[in-house]
């Protein structure tokens, strides 16, 4: 089979061809041939050795956690799939590949109405996004939320299951990404650059703030303010050292995914969301399945690219 890899640490042109025997299927595992495999940014620290391991790293290394694809063999103790199925999977690694072994756990039947590029892009910001408003919270009695930074894959799938829920979404992101932001369903949109600036909000503080931001959430720009004195406050990416909450009532949560395990129940939540047409994947752009491909895919992740999922596919290219 034909894999996408690297023996080095560096820049997208890093990137090889790479070819190994068909995979067999161990306990509990299926195989899939992929149709299409998303980028996530944690590929792209991989590649440029950012990722802290306990061990050396061994070459070549094949990244990639999103996939999508149709079943071709498994083991005997999986019953819930069959061959012929078309699924969508969550894997640690290896995801840039023909074929893909995945934990039955981590595996769900894609819905028709959802191609398969569009399902690849599911499965890291979806589980994480899951995870954080079905796992890390309590939405009892929650009624209202705020989302940091709702341009990103893991905010825009925040802001779709928030509204799903039925809870008043407002969310941030660059003036730039107002169109796609809004579009996600937002009841209040507020553009980064008038953070600082009085709004709604001000006098109507909400249940739960999310930050999904890349960045450590501090309060500089006066944000907490809209997070009533005994809401809840979750952070992707930690809390500055110089950061002290408005009050010692409010539940602060330093937001690791690695602590849940809800993949199965996520994805199954995920595209029952689909089917009723409540969640919509962005797709940023699509490369074909080829070296070229990905390495292309790679810079654009270096570019810090516009909105959506960025996704190496077999289907039509995005007209």
């Amino acid at each position: 089979m034909k894999a996408f890899g690297f023996n080095q640490f560096g820049s997208a042109d890093v990137f090889e061809e790479l070819t190994s025997e068909n995979l067999t299927p161990k306990k509990g595992r299926v195989i899939v041939q992929t149709h299409a495999f998303a980028m996530n940014p944690f590929d792209r620290k991989m590649r440029q050795g950012e990722v802290k391991m306990k061990q050396p790293p061994f070459f070549p290394i094949i990244p990639g956690s999103d996939i999508s694809g149709t079943v071709i063999d498994k083991a005997a103790d999986v019953s819930e799939f069959h061959i012929g199925d078309e699924v969508i999977g969550r894997v640690i690694s290896g995801g840039y590949a023909q074929q893909v072994s995945v934990p039955h756990l981590k595996l769900v039947l894609k819905p028709h109405n959802l191609s398969f590029t569009e399902a690849a892009g599911i499965p890291n910001a979806g589980i994480t996004a899951y995870d954080i408003l079905k796992g890390a919270l309590n939405l009892e009695h929650v009624t209202s939320i705020l989302v940091l930074g709702a341009s990103g894959a893991v905010g825009a799938f925040l802001v779709q299951i928030a509204r799903a829920t039925g809870l008043f979404v407002a969310a941030t992101a660059s003036s730039k990404h107002a169109k796609f932001v809004k579009n996600l369903g937002v009841d209040l949109f507020i553009p980064t650059e008038q953070l600082t600036k009085r709004n709604f909000l001000d006098d109507a503080p909400v249940d739960v703030l999310i930050n999904a931001t890349p960045a450590t959430f501090d309060n500089k720009l006066g944000n907490n303010r809209w997070l009533k004195p005994d809401g809840q406050l979750v952070s992707l990416n930690g809390f500055s050292p110089t950061f002290k909450a408005v009050s010692n009532q409010q539940q602060l949560t330093d937001f690791n995914d690695a602590a849940f395990h809800q993949n199965r129940k996520a994805l199954v939540y995920l595209t029952e969301l689909v089917k009723h047409n409540q969640l919509k994947v962005p797709i940023a752009r699509t490369y074909p399945f080829t070296l070229d491909g990905v390495i292309q895919g790679q810079k654009l992740l270096d570019a810090h690219h516009m909105p959506g999922k960025i996704v190496i596919t077999q289907e039509a290219p995005n007209k």
